[in-house]
């Protein structure tokens, strides 16, 4: 019987020996499995092997672990804050296939478009960052700035235009030439005629820029270049034998813009008077310098001048009429005179009601008079 197994087994050997072998190996497997634990337990102790038979099955462990656990929930109930109402459905995300959808229907020239514009409009952020709005402001800022800066502590000095007569007397102090920093001021030297003098030799000492005429000039013009520069200019008039000279004080409440320097004398332009021994002038005649100026004395009475235009005007001071006209008085005959270099003229008259006058070599007529009359007829 065995001989026939063994041919058997050989013949069939070839053709399913992995077959048989795969067999025979889950056989051997499941009967080692079940005599195992039977082995095991009889090689355990006595009393090993019967604490092992009394502890309970493992349904009843899986029973006692689910115990500890909190009670289990119900499939439909949520926990507080995740309800979501009963009609809320799914919605579509933003930005998802809809962006792709409208991708796809767009055009490529749409798409170019598109992106040109996003590319002008980075372009227009590099290059110019600030909207319009800002720059103005960032320009009044600056504005604000400079202003801040540039506009000086103490006030601007309040500007003057003034005729004085030059004394030439050794005892009187020389004339006060206010200056200012940031202010040019122009002296002019005229004589007693109103003509104006040249200049032949200029010095000074401070810290001040001056321009000196040129040849056969009359005009000199004065720049302080410290806040408070003080010096003293002299000054050598063509054919004067006396030498002028100035005081040049730096100011901050007043400057002179232009300073008419009248000389008491003739000078080589002079203009000869049409009645002679008419021009006389003194140093200290302060009324007259002040009305040639522009500066009436408060005390004097302003008279009523017809028959010429407005530039002539009279008063009546300290029991003298002076006339300040740009025109050439013939008559009456005047005690003194004193002329500008812009050509007006003040002379000094008794009472008078009509004056002669020469304008250009055409004789005037002017009346004088307290009050208008002229609408009494």
């Amino acid at each position: 019987m065995t001989s026939k197994f063994n041919r058997y087994f050989q013949g069939l050997h070839g053709a399913v020996r992995p077959v048989a072998l795969g067999a025979v190996c889950v056989l051997l497997t499941g009967t080692a499995l079940s005599v195992l634990p039977a082995v095991a337990q009889d090689a355990l102790p006595p009393g090993l092997a019967a604490q092992m038979d009394a502890e309970p099955p493992a349904d009843d462990l899986v029973a006692q672990d689910d115990s500890a656990l909190p009670p289990a929930m119900d499939a439909m109930e949520r926990a507080p804050g995740l309800a979501l109402p009963e009609d809320a459905g799914l919605a579509p995300v933003e930005g998802g296939a809809g962006m792709g959808m409208d991708l796809a229907e767009k055009s490529p020239e749409d798409i170019e478009a598109e992106i040109r514009e996003d590319a002008f409009e980075a372009a227009i952020t590099g290059l110019l960052p600030m909207r319009p709005e800002e720059i103005r402001e960032l320009l009044k800022r600056y504005d604000q700035t400079l202003e801040a800066v540039q506009t000086p502590l103490q006030p601007y000095p309040e500007p003057e235009v003034v005729v004085q007569t030059v004394a030439l007397d050794p005892g009187v102090r020389p004339s006060e030439i206010k200056v200012a920093v940031g202010h040019v001021t122009t002296l002019n030297f005229v004589d007693v005629t109103g003509a104006p003098w040249p200049i032949e030799d200029v010095s000074w000492a401070g810290d001040f820029e001056i321009l000196k005429p040129g040849e056969g000039g009359w005009v000199l013009r004065v720049t302080p270049m410290q806040e408070f520069a003080y010096g003293n200019l002299s000054v050598k008039l063509l054919e004067l034998k006396t030498p002028i000279t100035f005081v040049m004080n730096t100011r901050r409440d007043t400057v002179h813009y232009r300073m008419d320097a009248r000389i008491p004398e003739y000078g080589p332009y002079a203009k000869p008077p049409i009645i002679d021994g008419g021009i006389t002038i003194a140093a200290g005649n302060a009324a007259q310098a002040s009305i040639l100026d522009g500066i009436i004395p408060d005390s004097a009475e302003k008279l009523v001048v017809s028959g010429v235009d407005g530039r002539t005007t009279a008063y009546r001071f300290k029991g003298n009429v002076y006339v300040r006209t740009p025109l050439t008085m013939l008559s009456p005959g005047w005690s003194g005179s004193v002329s500008s270099a812009d050509g007006m003229n003040v002379y000094t008259i008794e009472d008078a009601p009509v004056l002669l006058l020469s304008d250009k070599g055409r004789m005037v007529r002017a009346h004088l008079s307290e009050k208008d009359d002229s609408n009494e007829q």
